[in-house]
């Protein structure tokens, strides 16, 4: 048995994941795992609770929904080279996570880590803390602008 059977990676199309893709790539291939790929959004209960016209609201967030599941889909198609199963999520995504390695027994998370920049960054994106700090299982973080170019410093 290998040390990752079962590898849960969250992707948020909205934050440049192609460098999250190339590990995720390269270590199911190394340990020839199960790939279970999760796309959370928001619940759209919490977006309906704010607007007046609730009916049009709730027509365009299912579109939305849609139009999400359909983009994540072509993503992963022309992103992976293994052919992952995709789960998608509605709710807070450290909570949802979760429930997905707990659910189909991960022994490895990969996520990318939230945006911190700027004076509020750091008090908003806590997700990649949040995980590391909730999960049972080894969790990788790759940095959104990963740079793999370093030069020691002797």
């Amino acid at each position: 048995m290998s040390v990752f059977s079962t590898i849960v990676c969250s992707i948020n199309l909205s934050e440049s994941p192609d460098d999250i893709c190339q590990y995720v790539n390269d270590i199911v291939a190394r340990y020839e795992a199960r790939l279970i790929l999760v796309n959370i959004t928001p619940k759209a209960e919490s977006v309906l609770r704010h607007c007046s016209n609730k009916e049009m609201l709730a027509h365009l967030l299912e579109e939305n929904r849609k139009a999400n599941k359909e983009a994540f889909a072509e993503y992963v198609r022309t992103h992976f080279d293994s052919s992952p199963e995709l789960v998608f999520a509605e709710g807070r995504i450290e909570e949802e996570l979760i429930k997905v390695i707990d659910k189909y027994c991960a022994d490895l998370v990969i996520i990318g880590s939230s945006s911190t920049r700027g004076f509020l960054g750091g008090f908003f994106n806590k997700t990649s803390e949040n995980i590391i700090g909730k999960t049972r299982v080894p969790v990788m973080v790759i940095p959104n602008e990963l740079s793999l170019e370093c030069s020691p410093d002797f």
